[in-house]
């Protein structure tokens, strides 16, 4: 699956940041007609915010419109339409940087999404592991809306094999953006590796020798087009020798109860074990679940 052109893919992560619940929307929003809902963007409500301040009660100007439906929509957009955007939404570092890398094409970080008909054969993560984690953390944060607003994982990996390349990123939504921070660039093929998940490879930056390892740091934004489950989950088909996991909630959107839980499978799952839990003083639940062997862990929760 081609992953489109710099222009498409920066658009598709800029849609993601002003669509979803939070602070940019909450920019734009309130100057939306009464049709816009939680997918949907105004362009005359984004352009009220990126004219200049002096021009905001005024109509908004058509040929303003016009350039941000384009940018959106990803027909056209340039370094200079993307800086106006930045500083009117006073979008935070790490999302301007993502941004300029998208549009200028850098391999560390990508848009990716499935195409609608897919050919591409189902992954086997079922056979022998080509590398064991040695570390494995995973930080998820929750937004406003209860949908996942960002999610890190940090991870140090030993190969198994002579000449490791590369390692598959798996996730629940076949719509996200990737950013590799250290260790590899991002593949441009994703793939369905189960009936409700999806793939994409993460190419180390030089092959890894077997009994070597290194540490991969990557970040990932989703774009769900329906709420997933109330879960955050990670399988591990192989084993990790320590896996500590994180989630922390939006204050407007705080869960009634969290549990620590165990699924049965990967794809298509089940809770079979739960504990129920607390949120600490920064409205989040974490664990170190030390040692995992061919076990799905995590946390699952029941919203108020």
């Amino acid at each position: 699956m081609p992953v489109g052109t710099h222009v498409e893919q920066t658009a598709r992560y800029l849609r993601m940041l002003l669509a979803r619940a939070g602070e940019y929307r909450a920019r734009w929003a309130p100057g939306a007609g009464a049709g816009a809902d939680g997918t949907d963007i105004d362009y005359t409500a984004v352009a009220r915010v990126l004219a200049p301040t002096d021009d905001r009660q005024t109509p908004v100007d058509r040929q303003l419109t016009g350039t941000i439906q384009r940018a959106l929509e990803g027909s056209s957009l340039d370094h200079a339409v993307l800086t106006r955007f930045v500083e009117a939404f006073a979008l935070h570092p790490p999302h301007a940087r993502r941004l300029a890398a998208l549009l200028d094409g850098e391999p560390t970080v990508r848009a990716v999404s499935r195409e609608p008909r897919s050919d591409a054969p189902l992954l086997d993560l079922t056979g022998a592991r080509q590398y064991e984690t040695l570390s494995l953390y995973e930080s998820h944060l929750v937004g406003p809306d209860g949908l996942p607003a960002e999610h890190q994982t940090i991870q140090v990996i030993r190969s198994r094999v002579d000449q490791l390349v590369s390692l598959p990123y798996c996730s629940d939504t076949d719509d996200l953006v990737v950013e590799v921070v250290k260790g590899g660039v991002v593949g441009d093929t994703m793939y369905p590796v189960g009936d409700s998940l999806f793939a994409v490879d993460i190419l180390l930056h030089r092959p890894l020798a077997k009994g070597h390892s290194t540490l991969l740091r990557y970040h990932s934004t989703f774009g769900y087009r329906q709420p997933p489950p109330p879960e955050l989950r990670r399988g591990v088909l192989g084993r990790a020798s320590d896996l500590t996991m994180w989630v922390r909630f939006h204050p407007d959107r705080l869960p009634r109860r969290v549990w620590r839980s165990r699924w049965d499978t990967i794809d298509e799952s089940r809770v079979i074990d739960r504990e129920l839990i607390e949120l600490d003083d920064q409205l989040s639940v974490h664990h170190r679940f030390g040692v995992v062997e061919r076990a799905v862990v995590g946390f699952s929760w029941e919203w108020d």
